[in-house]
């Protein structure tokens, strides 16, 4: 069981992916803003992020600069989701991130890539 952050300011995909993410088995804590996700997760210390990349305020892009800034979150690994193609996200995020989803995605997708990435087989 891990801990798990999801970050998206679409409430309902967020509780739609913590949903899913706790009948996997996880503890998974949801955030709709980036900042206070930032704060959150130093408290938390979680075992993965799952972020969107597109947020009003510190978008997935800038979250993760601030998590690989800060010596408590700096390891922790991180998924991002966007509607945007991934080489777009790969231009604004670099390689501050584990794994990709393309959204919408498939909840069972979304479990695997989880799965994957705490394993370290991202």
């Amino acid at each position: 069981m891990a801990k798990i952050m999801v970050v998206d300011d679409e409430a309902a995909l967020a509780r739609i992916v913590r949903d899913a993410l706790a009948n996997a088995g996880h503890r998974v804590y949801m955030e709709t803003d980036g900042l206070a996700a930032l704060s959150r997760m130093v408290e938390l210390k979680p075992d993965l992020v799952i972020s969107d990349v597109m947020m009003p305020g510190m978008g997935g892009a800038s979250l993760l600069t601030a998590m690989r800034d800060n010596a408590y979150l700096q390891e922790v690994p991180c998924i991002v989701m966007s509607g945007l193609p991934e080489d777009a996200v790969s231009l604004a995020c670099g390689d501050n991130y584990s794994a990709f989803l393309a959204k919408p995605f498939d909840l069972d997708d979304l479990v695997t890539v989880v799965g994957r990435t705490l394993n370290g087989h991202a």
